[in-house]
């Protein structure tokens, strides 16, 4: 009988956690943020697949409507749940914040499930979790400035390290397919933040015993193939576009470093922007309650390492190592940091040295877990519980609520003409093909343009098509299209392959010397090597999932 009371009291314990965190997606409406575009990105994202352009790369109406290259690079999988949403008639809105809800959840859940496969003790891991739960950043990443693809990543964390520990604990095939696929999405929801978790993932790979063993290896291995249709094309064509304005004037990482004031100490809060110096009009605080957490944890390992008081050595590995992955990534929003900036090039991607605190939430939960469940509290544990709850809550509650909220609005007032060239403009420099000398400046007008007189009729055009019936009145025609060249548009004129230029200024798709008479015109956007043999690798390890799944002995 305690043992089902004890249960029922966490069950409703993580359900009015993810309650009081959730407020705000539960109700009608919808709320502002920086990032004000997923409506806009869903709908398009909705269409490459009502078109046929499976995987998503072009969208038709991005870049301020020139058939933009987004999810060839943009991280796909928070549209691609937010859809399965939208298959149920629900709206784009509701369909976002069903999405956000459900990761919010997973978020919550896995991280107990983590916590107490770690420790063993089940209010001990509902106390920490309560800690996560309230942690400033998570709030900073969704009410503030609405970073869906940081926000998911980050929530699909627990759930990858625990199905992953599941798998190595005890390898049946549902733990295998459950940590196969958690991984999956997790390197399709955030390139930086699944990039800079690899340390992580491999240490989890190899702990407590650290011998090699490809088994272990096996969900890491598939989950890369799987997304590979992605993460090989977001790579190996990142220089086909303008992706290095991604690191310059507001975006380069110098401007961004945080000071340990605001880390530690200052507890403002706004929904403003990150702006150079020490003062911006977001937070970035670490929390008081975690940063409480945190130094009492290095304080109490490093006590227990001078008078030899060790853990086991399985845990003191986990300790330490969490420790340092946790402190390297608080050390990485401090200018002092600069010299490992300025040793790894690419790192300047990150933007925003102040994202490395979302990485340190995890470690941390981790670590106060383990040390707390070492420490003897029988008499003054319930005082200990209390204090972390008490204070996760009165400290932070607060800050998960949105700065405006508009309880009236729906999916036709945020696709209006004019909210869709709002839209469509956002993040129009990072990856706006490199075959113009220019950025567009206004929405394309949508139509074929040519310079001399011409007749179109039939005109039509999707995610990845084009296709019209041309009436040329004079030889020698240069036709443009609507549409900015990314590899491979193929076009055919009255089925024959035709050779594409662009032009100067936009890198806008041209046919030149176009004799006079009626032709059918066809553009449509095929793979490059790259893409076929991304898709291959993915296509491949979904065929040999049931192969691997079979291959999995159950334990008797």
């Amino acid at each position: 009988m305690k043992h089902k009371n004890s249960k029922l009291l966490i069950g409703l314990g993580l359900f009015l956690l993810i309650l009081l965190t959730s407020l705000p997606l539960i109700k009608p409406g919808f709320f502002s943020m920086q990032d004000d575009m997923h409506v806009f990105r869903l709908s398009q994202f909705i269409q490459c697949f009502q078109d046929g352009q499976i995987p998503c790369r072009l969208i038709k109406l991005g870049g301020f409507g020139y058939s933009y290259p987004l999810f060839n690079f943009y991280p796909p999988f928070f549209y691609a749940l937010a859809s399965t949403f939208s298959l149920f008639h629900l709206s784009l809105i509701t369909s976002l914040k069903v999405s956000l809800l459900l990761l919010n959840s997973t978020a919550i859940i896995f991280t107990y499930l983590l916590l107490l496969k770690l420790s063993s003790k089940k209010f001990l891991a509902l106390t920490l979790t309560i800690l996560y739960a309230f942690f400033p950043y998570r709030a900073v990443d969704l009410f503030v400035r609405g970073a869906m693809a940081e926000f998911t990543a980050l929530s699909l964390l627990p759930l990858v390290v625990y199905t992953y520990l599941n798998y190595k604990q005890q390898k049946t095939k549902l733990r295998f397919l459950f940590s196969s696929l958690s991984l999956t999405a997790f390197f399709l929801s955030h390139n930086l933040i699944s990039f800079l978790s690899l340390p992580l993932l491999l240490f989890f790979s190899l702990w407590p015993s650290f011998k090699f063993k490809l088994k272990n290896f096996w969900p890491l291995l598939l989950a890369l193939g799987l997304s590979a249709f992605f993460l090989i094309p977001a790579i190996f064509e990142s220089h086909l576009t303008t992706i290095k304005t991604m690191t310059q004037g507001y975006f380069d990482y110098k401007a961004h470093f945080i000071g340990l004031k605001q880390l530690f100490i200052d507890r403002s809060w706004g929904y403003g922007a990150s702006l150079w110096g020490p003062k911006d009009d977001m937070s970035f605080q670490l929390g008081t309650p975690h940063q409480l957490i945190y130094i009492l944890s290095i304080t109490i390992s490093f006590y227990w390492l001078l008078h030899k008081k060790y853990y086991s050595q399985k845990t003191s590995v986990l300790v330490f190592f969490n420790l340092f992955y946790a402190s390297i990534a608080l050390f990485m929003t401090h200018n002092r940091s600069i010299f490992i900036w300025k040793l790894l090039p690419f790192l300047a991607f990150v933007q925003f040295p102040w994202r490395f605190i979302g990485l340190s939430l995890l470690p941390i939960i981790i670590t106060s877990s383990l040390i707390l469940s070492q420490l003897k509290l029988k008499k003054s544990q319930t005082i200990v519980y209390t204090i972390v709850i008490l204070s996760s809550i009165i400290f932070n509650f607060n800050y998960f609520k949105e700065d405006i909220y508009f309880p009236n609005l729906t999916d036709q007032q945020k696709l209006t003409q004019a909210e869709i060239i709002r839209q469509s403009g956002a993040g129009l420099k990072d990856y706006w093909p490199n075959y113009g000398l220019q950025f567009p400046d206004r929405f394309s007008e949508d139509r074929i343009i040519s310079n001399l007189p011409i007749k179109i009729s039939n005109y039509q055009r999707n995610s990845y098509q084009l296709s019209a019936s041309l009436d040329v009145s004079q030889n020698n025609s240069l036709i443009t299209l609507p549409i900015v060249y990314f590899p491979n548009w193929k076009i055919y004129l009255d089925n024959q392959p035709q050779t594409i230029q662009t032009d100067t200024q936009l890198g806008l798709i041209q046919l030149k010397s176009v004799v006079a008479g009626q032709h059918q015109l066809k553009a449509t956007f095929t793979n490059t090597p790259i893409r076929n043999l991304a898709n291959l690798i993915s296509l491949t390890c979904l065929f040999l999932l049931p192969f691997f799944y079979l291959k999995i002995n159950q334990p008797k």
